[in-house]
């Protein structure tokens, strides 16, 4: 619990387990998004993950035309996210500070839309999520940068730039 509250208060980088809690609560069963668990896909690096296509296909099974919002936790010290829209036939990837993780989160993406149930219209191509907050500048905020953008890709209102203030009132 302490952990938890630490990574609240922007002391530590936001856990797996805090990560699924907060989206949770922010997405509810029957809003139409699926929440994937970042500790089935483990830690990524490189664009590998440590999970069997098995696992990943049976946590997929269940979306039909849903948004699935997946953060990912790359090298266990940087969240990027890939979100799916099922009904539009869209993929995006997404990382805060536009660094070379996202080469590596692309490839997850390109081998979940390969791991998708065969009922759901596969998307056609992975592109990067653009968004209005700006390139993260810290090496802490990037969970809740993640966390933003899956509110803008679920349909808020975006945000604009945020700066370091904003960003710990968010937190």
């Amino acid at each position: 619990m302490q952990i938890e509250v630490l990574a609240l208060v922007g002391k530590e980088l936001i856990s797996d387990e805090v990560m699924h809690k907060l989206l949770t609560k922010l997405f509810l069963p029957g809003s139409g998004v699926v929440v994937f668990d970042a500790f089935t896909l483990g830690v990524v690096v490189d664009g590998e993950v440590s999970t069997s296509n098995d696992v990943i296909r049976e946590a997929l099974s269940g979306v039909s035309n849903d948004k699935v919002l997946i953060p990912v936790n790359c090298h266990g010290n940087h969240w990027c996210s890939i979100m799916i829209n099922l009904e539009g036939g869209t993929v995006d990837v997404y990382d805060s500070s536009s660094s070379s993780y996202l080469v590596g989160v692309r490839a997850v993406a390109q081998k979940m839309m390969i791991l998708l149930p065969t009922n759901v219209k596969k998307p056609a191509r992975v592109r990067t999520f653009e968004s209005s907050l700006g390139v993260q500048t810290d090496s802490y905020n990037c969970g809740i940068y993640v966390l933003l953008g899956f509110e803008m890709f679920c349909g808020a209102e975006p945000l604009g730039y945020l700066d370091k203030k904003a960003l710990q009132c968010l937190r």
